[in-house]
């Protein structure tokens, strides 16, 4: 993934408060960027009848496309809701087109399709942002609506869990 500087455009994920994707899509369409935020059919949970209802695919998330300039990042940032841009050592990362595309593709067919993490329980994980940058250790738990994962970290010598938001965590290949 290369960062959205070199003035290209190119997808990039905003992360939002729980809940927030869609004014957070309506606060940067404003604003005129491109955005993109997923949706699924689901079978609503009311009581005196079932319909099917459009909720957020990926919770938390959404895309835009742009020119990620200085300018377009600043106005991200300070959408109401927004958490942070997904970046790489400060850099917001580039995704790419065909990820976007395979996900569009996905939602619009009338499969039943349920989201996962790309952790689960007992996956060796290495934190690569925030102050605990390169400790590695055995994924203990997902927090289901959180977005928070506690993780055991075997650099310092004991377990100790901490909370590691997903974004700085990167699963360990091997």
């Amino acid at each position: 993934m290369s960062d959205g500087a070199a003035g290209d455009p190119g997808w990039f994920a905003v992360y939002t408060r729980a809940r927030h994707e869609h004014a957070v899509e309506r606060y940067l369409q404003r604003k005129n960027l491109a955005t993109y935020l997923p949706l699924k059919k689901v079978w609503s949970t009311r009581r005196d009848r079932r319909k099917k209802i459009l909720l957020p695919a990926l919770p938390g998330y959404l895309f835009i496309h742009c020119t990620m300039t200085p300018d377009v990042r600043a106005e991200v940032k300070k959408a109401p809701g927004v958490v942070s841009l997904i970046s790489t050592d400060g850099v917001p990362s580039r995704i790419p087109e065909d990820q976007i595309s395979s996900l569009r593709i996905l939602l619009e067919s009338e499969l039943e399709v349920e989201t996962l993490s790309r952790f689960t329980p007992g996956t060796l994980v290495r934190i690569r942002s925030g102050p605990l940058t390169g400790a590695c250790g055995i994924l203990e738990r997902v927090n289901p609506g959180k977005n928070r994962l506690i993780v055991r970290i075997d650099t310092i010598g004991m377990a100790c869990s901490v909370d590691i938001h997903e974004a700085d965590v990167e699963v360990i290949s091997g």
